[in-house]
């Protein structure tokens, strides 16, 4: 699938999930693409509205990483930012909802909590 030039991604986000009482939360370091090799770079480069590449491994799977092709910044706030998760393959969006599906059947999976991460970079 062709994405938009504007919707091209020059920064992309390494990190280490881990389930938040909000939903998915991660640790990691942000990317500036646009320099070989890339170089690391801090949350005041991304704005609301940007898209980034996300790179998340599973804190107990170490083995493959679940990549987020597009993601869109909702906001930042000193080292944190928030991201939609806008374009992933199915088989790694079935991989965020059971890592973010609670222990028990008996409660249910709010919408939209694994379609939406917050990132401590």
């Amino acid at each position: 699938m062709m994405m938009p030039q504007a919707m091209v991604s020059k920064i992309a986000i390494d990190c280490i999930l881990s389930k938040g009482s909000e939903g998915l939360q991660g640790e990691g370091c942000i990317y500036a693409l646009s320099s070989s090799p890339p170089l690391i770079t801090g949350p005041e480069t991304l704005h609301p509205g940007d898209y980034v590449k996300l790179r998340l491994w599973l804190p107990d799977d170490e083995s493959s990483a679940i990549y987020i092709d597009l993601a869109e910044v909702q906001w930042v706030k000193h080292q944190w930012v928030k991201l939609d998760l806008l374009l992933t393959s199915s088989k790694d969006q079935a991989r965020l909802r059971e890592f973010i599906a609670p222990t028990t059947q008996a409660v249910p999976l709010p919408h939209r909590m694994w379609e939406q991460i917050v990132i401590r970079a």
